[in-house]
């Protein structure tokens, strides 16, 4: 007897795994650009959900079928003029009906969809708390620029827009904060003052809106990078954020042996 022979294998398993194996290759095709299936344990857990239940659904389609003559006329056709029905178009919205034909699959590959869009927004957040100045933002994503365009050359209009938007809206939170700083120092004292709320509120709106088109970016290098180039990234972002990210000597400093120095006649 061979291992074909087995029921319980013919039957069940290799429908499931045959099921299984074809919606992961769909459900990696259908996440390139969107986000990463398993990229927390939430989206991991929808995905491991979406596999079981297609596996599930392959082994009950093989199960069924050899029952299918059995049925009544009256319901193929109401199954066909089901999926001949005059559809509403929706944005990245499942038909109710498709989600019932689907045992609830296509209902959480929708969930997916949405928590894997809300797992590249949590990272690039983290990834950018780091930063409090528009400078030291600025060069970040300066150097994110050149690695994005330098790996993704058939991308690189797409990340130039972006880039464009960011350094503009770090340039108005630059010139909003050089404003803010003049404005606080007076003349008849040494110091500067403190700044009233208004003045907070437009520093921090102005930064916050440059952090925003910055995480766009970021965002792009999420959704198109793998998870190999996380080192990369955090090393852009400590270089980014190190005291000599302005003014790094080109030539390594010369160490003297001993410490001992020589004086000349």
């Amino acid at each position: 007897m061979t291992w074909y022979h087995h029921g319980w294998l013919a039957g069940y398993a290799l429908p499931a795994a045959l099921s299984a194996g074809l919606a992961w290759v769909g459900l990696a095709r259908h996440s390139v650009g969107k986000g990463r299936l398993l990229g927390s344990w939430r989206s991991a857990g929808l995905t491991l959900l979406v596999l079981a239940l297609t596996g599930a659904v392959g082994v009950a389609a093989g199960l069924a079928l050899p029952h299918l003559a059995k049925l009544p006329p009256v319901a193929a056709g109401l199954a066909t003029g089901v999926t001949t029905m005059p559809r509403k178009r929706q944005d990245d919205t499942t038909q109710p009906y498709v989600k019932f034909m689907t045992l609830g699959i296509a209902w959480f590959r929708e969930r997916l969809d949405y928590r894997m869009h809300l797992d590249a927004r949590n990272w690039c957040d983290r990834f950018l708390d780091g930063f409090e100045k528009s400078t030291h933002l600025r060069v970040f994503v300066h150097d994110l620029k050149h690695y994005l365009v330098d790996r993704h050359p058939a991308l690189a209009k797409t990340v130039n827009n972006l880039f464009e938007a960011a350094d503009k809206a770090m340039i108005r939170a630059l010139d909003v904060q050089t404003r803010t700083d003049e404005a606080r120092r007076e003349i008849h004292i040494p110091w500067m003052r403190e700044p009233t709320d208004e003045e907070v509120y437009q520093c921090r709106s102005a930064f916050g809106e440059a952090r925003n088109y910055c995480g766009d970016l970021l965002l792009y290098a999420y959704v198109h990078g793998r998870r190999t180039e996380q080192a990369e990234l955090e090393t852009l972002r400590t270089k980014a954020l190190s005291n000599d990210a302005f003014h790094s000597s080109p030539l390594p400093r010369q160490r003297r042996w001993f410490g001992l120095r020589r004086d000349r006649a």
